[in-house]
């Protein structure tokens, strides 16, 4: 892809990112404005102009800007940071004037009405009531107002009284400061055959003059600060802050590969040593946050509060012998290597791709300061890296402790401050250191795509990319949650989630380490009728990923000590899903439309089934699938079909032949006409509603793909009506859920929990319209256009490619399915859909809520 970055006769700072034969595009503009920014009284305002930029313009008001581009397949959205904010549409590539168009009618022109403030906050304020619920985004609140100085120690979102209170003359002031030539780029991406007519259509508009935006440098507190604070969580967070340079200043690449060495990926040795080894901590890790003058370096575990003296003690020792004894160059080494395949990777993604560029300007004002940093860090030395670490760790060090709600007591208190304490004394203290096939069946739709009947019941699909020297091979074996029952639930997750911890005379930690250091990723899966592994990696380590995941296919070692770990996280998890009730709504989902049914049980088991799953059961239940399951192995890749046959004929000739099976269909009895409540203590109640539908390839799901898209997105009736009109919530959309044996359908939504019965009112009202009127001309062609486009859209990456081929040809369902779905949806008959939609709409829908306080005229079956 080449880029090319001028100044259009409008003065706006324009880059033309051009990728021939791309069928997609995307469009961008960012600005230097985030929240940093802003002052006392307007603390959220710049993500609060986010929402406001699309309520529309007098030439598309309303919705109508949504509504246009997801009509042709598009999709539109931003996000607002501490520094910057971008508005984007991701767009098939013949739509790229007119989306350029309607971005800069959206920025350039909007109206901010009073009208469309008022229900905006409304909006806005759930997104925070979200962000407090959630104990991720709440610990960070907090150490930001604990450790931070400046713009950056409030909440991007704001708090309740100014985004309760947000005017138009706010917005329109913020607008006017920050939103001009000096701080914006636009990003056009794709194939760029029209060049000359975008350039017209961006001359067409005119955004302000105005002064660079200059943000307050990021620091900091300069004495060690400790929060304590209290959350209903089951585990414990604790959060270390150091203070790292300005993203241009020499020491920043040798900072940042330090942090990353020490906390990054699963080889790593905080991961190693917190987690891997000992099982003391759920999760760690480290990373390094760059602001637009200055940097976080942050750490963060996640464990059970028994374990808290252990982590003190573990991380202390890890932490002054990795400083006296230093980083080896191999793990320097690996992270080099991870952010010189982070650059090839974004080139599998147009959008990746773009967005990396246009991050850079509004990070530094320069679209190659990323593509620099990565050349700084190719030069830095052993020696600087090290030197860097002990540098990090001589800084003031800030805590931040989120504790479950009634853990908190004065001796557990003394114990973190002295641990805070003794650690800085000691860092400070630190001494200076330096065959012969058979014809493959080929899709009628894609000319790069074969599948290869191997064997009886052994298949590989290949396809080949030769865009990127990147690949992605998959393994599917039947199997998964339809092969279990209630004593043997949780089985196919916990041999998915230890199958690539070692395999023959390879550890585990010997995997991970060689994995990170190639930049790869092993991973495996476990789903409702299928289990298997997935590698992803650069075509130059082929043959070393390859043997590393033959080997943890056929030869897993399945250790004891690997399982009851496995064992453990998975019971936390259940644990700490009790306390999430988002899970539990989906939980409630799944009980009810799959009653009887193995899709009804959850995917991790419980802790009843847990206790009962051994080693041995693990062992010989993948050994027996290996011998008498279907398997079917994809590669999609640069390589030739030659060179990966090769390559793989030695585990085509380890596996025996066996019986093709039609895919079994089990019983169940969905819970008709059903309203549950579950009471849970949260500022946001959870709502799902719908109903049963048949499994994947019936033809109700036809209809219903077309109804989800026409409820899906920012201009659908569902978002402008319970969200936009009405700011009955933040999130709103619908669920079809669909699997081999059996689905669901329905409407998910995430309400204020004093909003509940409008909520439920409204999607009545929405689906009762839909019932007895259907879908109009006009809607019906929008929606068959929209899909279209999505399918363009959605698959660009290799592992795109294998995921819509692989699945439903394990199935029994034909290489060519995806295709045929969308192909039906072309030829569908107007009548024919408003008649299907009917009669499913008609039938008996179940109502799941979870939340604070029981809906009005709810005949629940109340849960304990």
């Amino acid at each position: 892809m080449q880029h090319e970055l001028i100044k259009l006769n409008n003065h706006l700072q324009t880059l033309f990112v051009d990728a021939p034969g791309s069928t997609s595009g995307s469009v961008q503009i960012w600005f230097r404005a985030g929240s940093a920014l802003e002052n006392k009284e307007d603390q959220g305002i710049a993500h609060f102009l986010e929402h406001m930029f699309f309520k529309g313009t007098e030439k598309r008001p309303g919705a109508a800007i949504a509504h246009e581009v997801e009509s042709f397949g598009g999709e539109i959205n931003a996000f607002t940071s501490f520094d910057y904010t971008c508005y984007y549409i991701n767009t098939p590539n013949t739509e790229l004037d007119k989306t350029t168009e309607i971005l800069l009618d959206m920025v350039s022109n909007p109206r901010f009405l009073e009208e469309d403030i008022v229900p905006e906050r409304g909006v806005v304020f759930e997104e925070y009531r979200r962000s407090i619920d959630n104990p991720n985004q709440f610990g960070f609140q907090r150490m930001q107002k604990s450790s931070f100085t400046n713009g950056y120690a409030h909440p991007i979102l704001g708090n309740e009284k100014t985004i309760l209170s947000f005017s138009q003359d706010q917005l329109k002031s913020f607008r006017n400061n920050y939103y001009n030539l000096s701080n914006a780029l636009l990003v056009v991406a794709g194939d760029m055959k029209a060049k000359e007519k975008v350039k017209k259509t961006i001359e067409a508009y005119q955004l302000p003059q105005g002064p660079r935006s200059e943000f307050p440098k990021f620091k900091l507190k300069n004495q060690s600060s400790l929060d304590i604070h209290e959350k209903d969580t089951n585990m414990v967070q604790l959060s270390i802050c150091l203070q790292a340079p300005p993203f241009e200043e020499d020491q920043a690449p040798q900072e940042d590969l330090a942090i990353n060495c020490l906390g990054h990926g699963e080889s790593s040795r905080l991961y190693q040593e917190l987690v891997a080894n000992s099982s003391i901590a759920t999760s760690c890790g480290s990373s390094t946050m760059f602001m637009n003058n200055g940097g976080l370096h942050y750490l963060k575990f996640v464990f059970p509060v028994e374990n808290l003296n252990k982590i003190f003690t573990s991380f202390e020792k890890l932490i002054l012998s990795t400083l006296n004894e230093g980083l080896s160059d191999e793990e320097i080494q690996k992270i080099k290597n991870q952010y010189i395949a982070s650059k090839v990777y974004d080139m599998e993604s147009l959008e990746s791709y773009a967005f990396s560029l246009g991050h850079s300007f509004a990070s530094t004002g320069d679209i190659n300061s990323e593509e620099e940093f990565i050349n700084r860090i190719k030069r830095t030395s052993v020696a600087e890296v090290n030197d860097s670490l002990r540098r990090i760790f001589k800084r003031s060090l800030h805590l931040s402790v989120q504790l479950p709600n009634g853990k908190t007591t004065a001796q557990l208190e003394k114990k973190v401050k002295e641990f805070q304490g003794r650690l800085e004394t000691k860092l400070k203290n630190l001494k200076s250191a330096h065959p012969k096939l058979k014809k493959p069946i080929e899709s009628k739709f894609d000319s790069q795509v074969k599948m290869f009947q191997i064997k009886p019941g052994i298949k590989l699909i290949y396809r080949q990319n030769t865009m990127n020297p990147t690949f992605v091979m998959h393994a599917y074996l039947k199997g998964g949650i339809t092969e279990e029952n209630s004593i043997n639930n949780g089985l196919y997750q916990l041999i998915s989630s230890t199958i690539t911890r070692g395999y023959g005379k390879v550890s585990y930690a010997a995997l991970k380490n060689e994995l990170d250091y190639l930049s790869a990723s092993l991973s495996a899966f476990s789903g409702k009728n299928a289990y298997g592994l997935t590698l992803h990696g650069q075509s130059e380590h082929f043959q070393t990923l390859l043997d590393h995941f033959v080997g943890s296919l056929i030869h897993p070692t399945f250790k004891g000590e690997h399982i009851k770990q496995e064992k453990e996280m998975t019971v936390r998890m259940l644990k700490n899903q009790l306390k999430d009730p988002v899970k539990q709504c989906f939980k409630l989902v799944s009980e009810t439309f799959f009653k009887g049914h193995p899709y009804s049980m959850p995917l991790m088991g419980t802790e009843k089934s847990l206790k009962k799953l051994t080693g041995k059961l693990v062992k010989d239940t993948h050994a027996k699938n290996l011998k008498n399951k279907e398997i079917l192995i994809t590669y999609c890749g640069d390589k030739s079909f030659d060179e990966v046959y090769d390559k793989l004929e030695g585990l085509f000739d380890s596996l025996p032949s066996r019986k093709e099976k039609p895919a079994k269909k089990g019983k169940f009895k969905s819970l008709a006409s059903q309203n549950l409540y579950l009471n849970f203590d949260r500022e946001q109640t959870q709502i799902f509603t719908g109903f049963p539908t048949k499994g994947l390839g019936n033809k109700e799901n036809t209809a219903l793909k077309m109804l989800t898209t026409h409820l899906s997105g920012q201009s659908s009736e569902l978002f402008v009506e319970v969200r936009d009109k009405q700011g009955l919530c933040y999130t709103a959309q619908p669920i079809h859920f669909s699997a081999l044996e059996a689905g669901h359908w329905g409407i998910y939504m995430a309400s204020g929990h004093d909003k509940v019965t409008a909520a439920l009112k409204a999607i009545e009202a929405i689906i009762n319209n839909l019932k007895v009127n259907g879908l109009s001309l006009e809607e019906f062609n929008r929606v068959k256009k929209m899909i279209a486009g999505q399918s363009l859209l959605n698959v660009q990456t290799n592992d795109d490619y294998a995921n819509i081929y692989s699945v439903t040809t394990l199935q029994g369902m034909g290489l060519d399915y995806y295709h045929l779905n969308n192909k039906e949806i072309e030829g569908l008959n107007y009548e024919k859909l408003n008649s299907d939609l009917k009669k499913l709409l008609s039938q008996k829908w179940s109502t799941i809520v979870v939340g604070r306080g029981c809906p009005e005229d709810f005949k629940e079956m109340v849960l304990k």
